[in-house]
């Protein structure tokens, strides 16, 4: 690591948020490897017709990465309203999800899951939410922070989904095999970041709009990434999937002018893309090309697709968080949401 990183870490990281992001991989592990009582669902009840995940902003994340996977077996959606959908009931698992256990959209969409009879199972680090669990005698999946020493929610998504994947696999609603999900653990522990070219890639898109391009499996990694970058590095980011954004998003770069100047297109690519994907990425470049519209290319690595998009929730924070040193913004603030959940409270 080069002194000026070294500076700017010093300088601007208060709560030792690349702390979170280096045990990334250890706290993966240790929600994977935590001690587990099954529910008694397979005793008393049918498999689930579908899931419902209750959560917002980071807390949710996780799920959306397993949604991209295709690895569940029965329907997926997610929630981030105080309100459930209408088909929720018997027969809906509803993962009810706050790290802090404080989120008030997802006390009252557990509540109301609740009242509907629907399964629901508490994933939390405690708080109210963990209170209505065990008032209502709900499995509760209590998250490790040892693994967070910044204690921010959106570096606790590693937590959050591995209990995901238990939750499912437990009640034979993923095919994904518990040998695959030890498999992918063991890559990203052995994963190691370039700390120095990440930051270059950073450095790119100082002052810029970074327009994030992913597909199939990756696709939410995209959505990922762009919630890292807002929080973390207090940057407008927009997410875009191929082969939806062909479709339109293209004709959209003539207005305004400054398209050339602010729009910084990052295409996260993956040999595991099909030749379909990857001939439209390459046709796409081509587009901006044209338009005078820069762009850059990011390789994911991983040998399946759980291992790529782990690999690649890892680079996104690190690229998130150089992104913030280099604004020099200490990334663990968020005066904003902070400051409109006082308002909220008045």
């Amino acid at each position: 690591m080069n002194e000026n990183i070294k500076s700017a870490i010093s300088k601007f990281d208060s709560k030792n948020v690349l702390g979170s992001v280096e045990l990334f991989s250890k706290q993966c592990e240790l929600a994977w490897n935590s001690e587990f009582n099954p529910s008694s669902h397979k005793a008393t009840k049918d498999a689930p017709r579908n899931i419902l995940v209750c959560g917002m902003g980071g807390s949710a994340l996780g799920a959306y990465i397993l949604q991209s996977l295709n690895i569940f077996t029965v329907p997926i959606t997610m929630s981030h309203d105080y309100n459930i959908p209408a088909w929720v009931g018997e027969g809906t698992l509803v993962l009810a999800m706050s790290y802090s256990g404080g989120t008030e959209e997802t006390l009252s969409a557990s509540q109301k899951a609740i009242e509907r009879n629907a399964e629901v199972i508490v994933i939390t680090v405690g708080g109210e939410l963990k209170n209505i669990a065990e008032k209502n005698n709900l499995e509760v999946h209590l998250i490790d922070v040892s693994a967070n020493p910044c204690g921010q929610p959106r570096f606790g998504v590693g937590s959050m989904m591995m209990e995901i994947l238990k939750v499912c696999i437990d009640h034979n609603i993923c095919n994904l095999k518990k040998e695959e999900v030890v498999a992918a653990l063991a890559e990203l522990s052995n994963y190691k970041i370039n700390f120095e070219s990440v930051w270059a890639e950073a450095e790119k898109l100082k002052n810029k709009i970074p327009v994030l391009i992913f597909s199939e499996h990756l696709t939410n990694l995209g959505r990922f990434t762009r919630n890292q970058i807002h929080e973390t590095a207090k940057e407008l980011a927009l997410f875009h999937e191929i082969p939806e954004l062909n479709h339109h998003l293209m004709e959209g770069l003539t207005f305004p002018d400054t398209n050339k100047e602010k729009l910084y297109f990052v295409f996260f690519e993956s040999n595991m893309y099909s030749a379909k994907i990857m001939k439209r990425i390459a046709v796409t470049k081509e587009v901006l090309g044209k338009q005078g519209i820069q762009y850059m290319s990011i390789r994911m690595e991983g040998a399946t697709p759980l291992s790529q998009a782990l690999i690649g929730m890892f680079h996104s924070m690190y690229l998130a968080y150089s992104l913030a040193l280099i604004h020099e913004k200490d990334p663990s603030d968020i005066p904003w949401v902070n400051y409109f959940k006082e308002q909220l409270n008045k």
